[in-house]
């Protein structure tokens, strides 16, 4: 099985998630802020990086795993001179290429069993999530706007919990922005927001403290995704998944939450 170092949280993730302990190497420096990654506490058991060439060489891992913007900064040929293999991490936008990148995941790191029961457990966690219907529409709001359709892994925790991904009702494919306009026009049942350590600049926009904004979060239920590691895009995002099921589940009754969507917004 070959050593291993990687350079971002998400890399982190599927190192601690397929890799041997004895394979690890060193994980990035961020992935020891527990702000920003739920696994801190068992990432601190291995050295952190810079996330640097230097690094690299200095460690001498048989495997990188990094991202494609990594790769554009790096001599990734250099490091290849040197017996490194760089591993892209793949960023799927769907079950189906979670489950196949992360068969390759284990593959690159001579893990095939682990990556194998890896996705077993994560097949019976959705279908037991599937089980109850959740026929909700629920959009997905960053407080300047900011939302994600159909092929974004949002999409892909929305519908593993059963809902309905509002944003695309409302005309936005991928990721892009919702004007206020078009929410006021046609609301949710439900908002979904981030909790990001690195969202707080986005927290002083306009459309969050907007009135008529402001008027629908009374009305409108509001569920709250609390971690970063949800946006890596990978098995992980099981867990988000699951939180907003359970969030959503713990709500009142759908039938008090259509009685409030009576009236004006």
């Amino acid at each position: 099985m070959p050593t291993l170092m990687s350079t971002n949280i998400c890399a982190d993730t599927l190192a601690l998630s397929l890799a041997a302990p004895q394979q690890i190497l060193s994980l990035s420096r961020q992935s020891q802020d527990a702000k920003r990654f739920s696994l801190a506490a068992q990432a601190r058991q291995f050295p952190a990086n810079d996330a640097t060439a230097e690094d690299v060489l200095h460690l001498q891992p048989q495997v990188v795993l990094a991202s494609r913007r990594w790769n554009a900064r790096h001599q990734t040929a250099l490091l290849q001179r040197h017996g490194v293999q760089i591993v892209t991490v793949p960023f799927p936008t769907d079950w189906e290429g979670i489950f196949s990148s992360t068969r390759k995941m284990g593959q690159a790191l001579g893990r095939e069993a682990a990556a194998q029961a890896l996705l077993d457990s994560l097949s019976a966690r959705l279908a037991q999530l599937r089980a109850t219907p959740r026929p909700f529409k629920v959009l997905y709001l960053r407080p300047n706007g900011g939302s994600a359709g159909a092929q974004t892994h949002v999409d892909a925790v929305l519908t593993a919990a059963g809902l309905r991904n509002h944003a695309s009702a409302l005309g936005l494919q991928g990721w892009g922005r919702i004007d206020l306009e078009r929410i006021v026009q046609n609301p949710p049942d439900i908002f979904i927001t981030p909790g990001l350590v690195n969202d707080a600049a986005y927290a002083r926009s306009g459309l969050s403290r907007h009135p008529q904004m402001q008027k629908l979060l009374q009305h409108i239920p509001v569920v709250v995704l609390q971690h970063n590691d949800w946006g890596c895009s990978n098995w992980q995002l099981i867990e988000a998944a699951e939180s907003v099921a359970a969030q959503i589940d713990a709500l009142p009754r759908p039938a008090a939450r259509v009685a409030l969507r009576e009236g004006p917004p």
